[in-house]
């Protein structure tokens, strides 16, 4: 299985480190489990998921279906969408963060502007932020009257 080797070997290069048989293996079942292929693709996507958010409240698979809806979401709407239809989309689904959150989720494209349009690969990581960020807000108690 080449393949395999390959692609363990790419995640242990991302990683930059050697992981053991029990981490590879735990890490090719959760792939599995959320309809990802075992490649180089998958696992260096992968590791720069852990990477990017180490210690997530929602978990590794709560964040790899952040990524999917963002990805279902992006793949049904227009090639290009204004910043103002992106928040609209966002709201729909419940997202409502303060204007400074959604300034720091543009920052890495030039930073947001409602009539400016992003692409969808700019808009993946975006809209990924935004549902990690209502997992995480969704679990705090109500306030005291």
């Amino acid at each position: 299985m080449k393949t395999l080797e390959d692609a363990r070997l790419a995640y242990e290069t991302s990683v930059g480190k050697r992981v053991s048989d029990n981490h590879w293996y735990n890490t090719r079942r959760l792939l599995k489990r959320h309809g990802l292929e075992i490649n180089t693709k998958n696992v260096q996507f992968f590791a720069e998921l852990r990477k990017a958010i180490p210690r997530s409240a929602i978990g590794i698979s709560g964040l790899l279906d952040c990524y999917k809806k963002a990805d279902e979401i992006l793949n049904q709407s227009a090639e290009k969408l204004k910043g103002s239809q992106v928040l609209a989309i966002l709201n729909q689904y419940g997202v409502k963060p303060h204007q400074s959150t959604v300034s720091r989720w543009f920052s890495e494209v030039g930073g947001y502007r409602k009539n400016r349009e992003y692409s969808a690969s700019q808009l993946k990581p975006i809209f990924a932020s935004a549902f990690i960020y209502k997992a995480h807000h969704s679990d705090k108690l109500p306030e005291a009257i």
